[in-house]
């Protein structure tokens, strides 16, 4: 494990992977997972042509700023948490092969507070001295911000299911930081709603990744060792052309040169529609809504007029008008996926909390 001061324009602008002085493959550990020929174009100082979009980078710099505020809120609810200087951010580096080095820089430790139940029992040299809170053992934490999709994502399915990539990078820091491999963290901030949550991941599920990562990151490291620093020895491709790992990738223009490439499966018949019956239905989808607007702004602030009604009259059911009115009671259930994630491994989880895709038209008006 290495520590260096390194200026934080230059953490995020670095490369994802390069080739050292001693001819060394060095891959940045968020980058552990990605596409193997996204990591020979970088190392081999092939030019970024598709770089992130001003919007892309608004979004990216927004999330690195919400970070500290995600820090503040965990300590704020009981964590002990160590981070690092943002200006001078710790840097490790695990060696997982004779010529691959993995270098990143982790979002900080954390210590759970322990319940009072489950705390050992303090001794004290006085009488009447206060007890302090007790903590675990520092962890590795990740600190992660997604949309509210990809949070909802996250929680329901576990982050070893939505974010593989964010476990591999955890289980590498820890490997980094502490020499060994621990449980971790993932704290993630959901952007629109502001709210946070957290998972903690059992060092030896945590192991399983660590193996994932060696396993993914070894087939370029074998090709770095039988083609060198070759520029036009590219690996196969690791993501068709339609996902969102190839269309985001800087090096898309010289991958796929032209037309994205996209396979016949792939390929979809749709129905021909102009671009007038698209703004035709566009306003008759905003006439649509704005004419029930009113109607469900009347009807909402009566059910609540109601309400009120029928809880000062202490009835559940009277007769108003005509007609009967129940103030009707339902019980919400809840599943607390944290705890129901790291108790269960991936593959199991994966047979009780499953998950489809569907597709829909969204209009803002």
């Amino acid at each position: 494990m290495t520590t260096e001061t390194i200026d934080r324009a230059e953490v995020f602008s670095r490369p994802a992977a390069q080739i050292n002085e001693e001819g060394e493959l060095v891959v940045r550990a968020s980058s552990a997972l990605g596409c193997r020929r996204a990591l020979w174009y970088a190392a081999t100082g092939y030019e970024p042509m598709n770089p992130p979009s001003d919007d892309s980078l608004t979004a990216m710099e927004a999330g690195n700023a919400l970070e500290p505020v995600l820090v503040r809120a965990m300590e704020r609810a009981g964590w002990k948490v160590d981070a690092p200087d943002p200006q001078d951010p710790h840097q490790v580096t695990v060696r997982i092969g004779p010529n691959l080095l993995v270098t990143g820089h982790p979002d900080g430790t954390v210590r759970m507070p322990v319940e009072p139940g489950e705390a050992p029992p303090q001794l004290f040299l006085f009488e009447g001295e206060p007890e302090t809170p007790a903590f675990g053992d520092p962890m590795v934490v990740e600190i992660k911000t997604r949309g509210p999709d990809a949070f909802k994502r996250w929680q329901t399915l576990g982050a070893e299911r939505s974010h593989p990539a964010s476990v591999a990078q955890a289980a590498l820091y820890s490997l980094g930081e502490f020499g060994d491999l621990r449980d971790a963290v993932i704290a993630t901030m959901d952007t629109g709603a502001r709210t946070w949550d957290w998972e903690r991941i059992p060092a030896g599920r945590l192991e399983r990744a660590m193996q994932d990562a060696c396993e993914w990151l070894g087939e370029v490291a074998s090709h770095h060792s039988l083609n060198g620093p070759d520029p036009d020895a590219l690996p196969d491709r690791d993501f068709s052309a339609n996902t969102w790992q190839c269309r985001s990738c800087p090096f898309l223009a010289v991958c796929l040169p032209g037309a994205a490439e996209v396979g016949e499966d792939e390929q979809t018949e749709t129905e021909e529609v102009t671009d007038e019956e698209a703004r035709d239905a566009v306003a008759a989808y905003a006439e649509a809504q704005e004419s029930i607007k009113e109607p469900e702004k009347a009807k909402r602030a009566a059910l609540d007029t109601l309400k009120a009604w029928m809880r000062r009259q202490g009835d559940s059911k009277a007769t108003v008008g005509g007609r009967t009115v129940t103030l009707v009671s339902s019980t919400r259930y809840s599943v607390n996926h944290r705890r129901l994630n790291e108790a269960l491994d991936p593959e199991v989880r994966a047979e009780i909390v499953t998950e489809s895709e569907s597709e829909y038209v969204r209009v803002n008006t």
